[in-house]
């Protein structure tokens, strides 16, 4: 996956992703959905089969450091969930 930084101003950003399906993009947009400062936040795909998922996020104060909290709190859940499920078959 890359990234294609399409509009990186204080208070809002957009990121395309490159070689990813949604899935990321929409955890990134749950995490940040709960947080006060965040105005607008969605994931949207220019052409459902061909497009690339773009982060469109619009803060009351800092876009990318929601973003990269956001991120941290999704590899903290990943990580939670992996301590969590049986390394075998039971």
């Amino acid at each position: 996956m890359k990234l294609n930084i399409i509009e990186d101003e204080t208070k809002s950003m957009i990121i395309e992703l490159i070689d990813a399906d949604r899935g990321i993009a929409d955890l990134i947009r749950d995490k940040l959905a709960k947080k006060s400062e965040i105005e607008f936040v969605s994931v949207v795909k220019t052409h459902p089969d061909v497009g690339q998922p773009r982060l469109v996020v619009k803060s009351s104060k800092n876009a990318r450091t929601a973003i990269l909290k956001a991120l941290d709190e999704v590899s903290e859940d990943i990580d939670e969930f992996a301590k969590q499920l049986p390394k075998n078959k039971k």
